[in-house]
Order: C-alpha cells, then sequence, then structure tokens
C-alpha cells in the first residue's frame, strides 16, 4: 500500500512556473486554488494536494484514504514575487508526507537525509512570512514523535486544540508559510464580541471572533469621532489588536471591521491612583441563560469601568458551542462596554476537548492566575483548580506578587478565586485548602477582600479583619443556604442571582461593596475606610 502511495504522490507534481511577468499578491487571490487534505487511518498521515487528478486518485482509494476537505488555498505556480515554492518530500518507509517553503530544509533533506526522504517536486505556491497580503492566514506546522509524520492547518482552533490538549502527541513548529483562507458558504459575520482585556492605563487589548478568516481592524478615540486605527497584519478568525499610547482614566469609543462587517463598544482605560473607580464582580453564570442575560443587563446598567468573574462561565468549558449559548451571547452587550476579566471555575475544565478558557482569554496554557493594578487596587487573581499548596509553581507566584512593589505601594488589595474558603450551603461547605494554604497568606499580607463563587448564592464573612464574599449567582442554578455552625459564622446570605459592585474614592479614603438583585436594588454591603 505505501508503494502505490509513493507513485501516486510523485507522479505529475513537478509544477512548471508561470510564464510572463509576475504581479502583486493583492492582484492573485483570485487565482488561487484549493489544497485538498486527506487522512490515511491505514498509514497514519496527511496528504495535500493542489492536483484535482490527485484528488480524485484517493477519493477512488477510500479504503485508504479519507477526504477531510479543503485545507487551504494555494497557487499552482510562482505567478507572483510574494510566492514562493512549497517543496513535497515523501518517506519510502512509512507513507509520510513533508512539505517545507524552506530552502534551506529542502537543501538539507537532499544532501543529508536523501535515504529517508525522497523528493517529490513542488507541491503548490505560497507566501513566506512577510511577505503575506493582509488577507492571508497562517499555515502551522506540527511534528509528532510518535507519529512520525507532519501535519498542517490554517485552522486557529484546529492549532489550539493540538498545542493545549495534545501536546504529548504533537509538538508545534511555528508558521510554515502563508496562504488564503478556504472559501466559506457563509456571508462574513462578526460572531464572538467585540470584547476588551488587558486594561491598562495606556493601552488595551480589543478581541473579537469572525465567523472565517478576514483582516481586522480597529478604528478608536476620545469620543464619537475616532480617528486613530489599529490593524492586524494578516487575516484570523479570533482576532487580537493591542490599542497603546492611551490616556489613563479616559473613556475611548471603538468599532471593529472584519471585511464588510463591524461592531462598536467604548472602555475606561485604568485611572490614575488618585481617580474614582467602578468594579464589578460575578460568577457562575453557567446553564441558565435567561438568568445571565438579566444579571449582566444589571451589570452594565451599573456602568463598571472593569468587571471581575469568579469562574464557571460555562458549564463545560472544553465543548467549544457552550461558550456562544452560554456567556458569550448573554453578556454580549455587557462585553462591549467593559473589560471582563475571569478566574477559571471547576466547570472550565469540564468535558471533552482543550480547555477554551485559555484561548477566548489570552491566558498561557496552565497559568491562569494573574495580578493586575487598576487605580489604586491592586487585584489578584487565582487558580483554585489547579495546585496552590506550600512548594508549588502559584504557590510561589502568589508569594512573590504579596512581597512585590506593585501590591504594596496599592491601597487596596482584592482577591478572586473561584472555590470559597468559608462558605455554608447545600452540598458546600468551607475549603479546607484555601482556608490551610491562602487564608493564612491573605492575613500575613493584609488583603482587604476576597471573592469567590462555587456556591450559587451570596454570603458575606469577616475573618481575621477580610471581608470574604460569595458570589455565586450569576446564572447556575441556585442553592439553599443551611445553617452555618463552623467559625467563622456568615454574617449575611441570601441565595439570589446578583452581581457586586466595588467603589473606590481615593480623596475619601473608601472602598464601598453592593450586592445588586435582578430588580437592580441593594440588599447587601460593606464599606471599607483607610486614610487617604
Amino acid at each position: 500500500m505505501a508503494k502505490h502511495l509513493i507513485s501516486v504522490c510523485v507522479a505529475g507534481m513537478l509544477l512548471a512556473s508561470a510564464a510572463g511577468m509576475p504581479v502583486g499578491a493583492a492582484d492573485i487571490a483570485s487565482e488561487a486554488l484549493p489544497v485538498h487534505r486527506f487522512w490515511s487511518p491505514v498509514l497514519g498521515v496527511h496528504f495535500y494536494t493542489i492536483s484535482e487528478g490527485e484528488k480524485q486518485e484517493l477519493l477512488d482509494q477510500p479504503q485508504v484514504w479519507l477526504y477531510e476537505g479543503i485545507a487551504f488555498q494555494a497557487f499552482s505556480s510562482g505567478v507572483a514575487d510574494s510566492l514562493a515554492p512549497v517543496h513535497r518530500f515523501v518517506a519510502p518507509a512509512s507513507g509520510a508526507h513533508f512539505y517545507t517553503l524552506k530552502e534551506t530544509e529542502k537543501d538539507k533533506l537532499l544532501r543529508h537525509l536523501s535515504d529517508v526522504w525522497t523528493y517529490a517536486g513542488v507541491a503548490f505556491h505560497a507566501y513566506a512570512a512577510g511577505r503575506q497580503p493582509e488577507d492571508a492566514v497562517p499555515v502551522h506546522r506540527f511534528w509528532s514523535g510518535p507519529g512520525r509524520t507532519h501535519f498542517y492547518t490554517a485552522s486557529d482552533t484546529e492549532r489550539f486544540k493540538l498545542v493545549s490538549s495534545h501536546a504529548e502527541v504533537w509538538d508545534y513548529e511555528g508558521v510554515a508559510w502563508y496562504a488564503h483562507p478556504r472559501p466559506e458558504a457563509a456571508p462574513p459575520a462578526i460572531v464572538k464580541g467585540p470584547f476588551v482585556r488587558e486594561v491598562t492605563p495606556d493601552a488595551a487589548l480589543i478581541m473579537w471572533q469572525s465567523n472565517t478568516p478576514l483582516a481586522g481592524l480597529v478604528d478608536y478615540g476620545i469620543g464619537a469621532a475616532k480617528g486613530a486605527v489599529a490593524a492586524e497584519r494578516s487575516a484570523a478568525t479570533l482576532h487580537q489588536i493591542m490599542l497603546t499610547g492611551l490616556e489613563p482614566g479616559t473613556v475611548y469609543h471603538y468599532q471593529v471591521t472584519s471585511g464588510p462587517v463591524s461592531q462598536a463598544g467604548q472602555f475606561r482605560t485604568a485611572p490614575r491612583a488618585d481617580q474614582t473607580l467602578r468594579l464589578a464582580v460575578y460568577g457562575d453564570t453557567r446553564t441558565d441563560v435567561h438568568a445571565h442575560r438579566q444579571v449582566a443587563a444589571g451589570i452594565a446598567a451599573s456602568k463598571p469601568d472593569m468587571v471581575f468573574h469568579t469562574g464557571d462561565l460555562v458549564g463545560a468549558g472544553r465543548q467549544l458551542g457552550v461558550w456562544d449559548t452560554e456567556f458569550f451571547e448573554p453578556a454580549g452587550e455587557l462585553l462591549r462596554r467593559a473589560p471582563l476579566v475571569p478566574v477559571p471555575g471547576n466547570h472550565e475544565y469540564a468535558g471533552k476537548g482543550p480547555p477554551w478558557f485559555y484561548y477566548f482569554f489570552h491566558r498561557p496554557l496552565n497559568e491562569a492566575w494573574f495580578a493586575l493594578t487598576y487605580g489604586n487596587v491592586r487585584v489578584i487573581g487565582l487558580d483554585s483548580n489547579a495546585d496552590y499548596t506550600a512548594g508549588s509553581v502559584q504557590h510561589k507566584w502568589l508569594l512573590q506578587e504579596l512581597q512585590s512593589d506593585a501590591y504594596r505601594t496599592a491601597t487596596w488589595h482584592i482577591v478572586i478565586l473561584h472555590h470559597p474558603p468559608f462558605t455554608c450551603a447545600a452540598g458546600r461547605s468551607d475549603d479546607a485548602v484555601a482556608r490551610k494554604h491562602l487564608v493564612p497568606l491573605f492575613e500575613q499580607y493584609g488583603v482587604d477582600l476576597v471573592f469567590s463563587g462555587h456556591s450559587h448564592l451570596y454570603e458575606r464573612y469577616l475573618h481575621q479583619g477580610i471581608h470574604y464574599i460569595v458570589t455565586g449567582g450569576g446564572g447556575a442554578p441556585l442553592y439553599t443556604m443551611t445553617p452555618d455552625l463552623t467559625p467563622p459564622l456568615r454574617q449575611f446570605g441570601r441565595s439570589v442571582y446578583h452581581h457586586c459592585v466595588v467603589d473606590v474614592d481615593p480623596s475619601a479614603g473608601t472602598l464601598v461593596v453592593s450586592a445588586i438583585d435582578l430588580d437592580r436594588q441593594i440588599f447587601d454591603g460593606v464599606k471599607l475606610s483607610k486614610s487617604p
């Protein structure tokens, strides 16, 4: 079977160069042809071809080759200066194929590995990095040591799946070349966002997702006139554009555009330490989309500068589809108007597939913790699903953060995590590990306020001068409160959908927490004071 495969791959694959003068990249997109992807469960390898004849030969061998569709679009010849040949090699022993645009890799295989790899000619032409037009997409290259084969994909979600969930099998080797995305039947649309991430006093990251790879740009400015533009270098589905050179504590209006579609929003940059600010905190938004939509609308009506989420954004975070239905759609209007920074809950790791939390919230894999300064407030986010006991990576990071200048110079110190150190509800009790390994650090380093979720209700505790608030009423099924018999005892609690607002006034030296229900009424609160 491998010998037959080789004969198919080599036949007719030395593609002729185009005659005539090269033309610019912008003029040739219409000449791009589909590159077809096949998978052989018999040989355990993928195969890519621009040849319709080869495609048909493989379709005629369904017992060996399964057609997986169009991988991307490339060119049968070098019709522009910006294009370069992608060379194809076959390993006769295994039937594996290797594709490279790099002449140095080609020469290495010809000179030093000709006993392993047989040159099969030019497979197609594509763009080298830095020479691609704005509507081209990166084609990612992976190597499987166990399978002894390469894999190429223009899908960013496919790239993330392999990087996040199959790193033991697939090593990411970077961008192999740039090509045009496969044609889509549906018209272009923005399917998630826009939403604001990583706001600082002078920068903000704007993110959104389109249903097909498109070049994106952001028009932004102070007031409706906007005036400044930031654009991507190549096409993408998950768009990420950093806006820089912004003024602190200032409201900016923005409009994102992908191809013919656009959406507008606004945000406030992080304020100076002497400026007032309003934060919102909520959590456990999974399951009940209607309740989440109501809570999110209430938060938007509160007009916070930044929103924090205590985790369990969705019910099964490894299933891609629920992120639309349970989070991005019901919270859409809120996300367009205020940056949202979450910590993961246990449900972000539920289900089968990659942890999409890291994909959508721009976090390094397996490092969901964070620290940021917003005005005169230092906020620490912890991943209570990961190890945080003494000696762990997260515990060492937390100690370093608590001893940092950024932490020491802030007036207020807030911690966000999913599992509550203190709670008393049906099916829930104090987290003994958090009480042992985190609470002593909070007390030692002067944390003022700890927000958590996991229990689907509202609770407020006071222990050793620190206020602990459970805010898990964002949409998940509400829990019944039970009598609290283990000190510290709950000071107040209510099983209700809600969110919390944190108002900070540096001139008055106050931090005020208000718990707000679906009727937008304050039903609990606490006021903290420090000398200004």
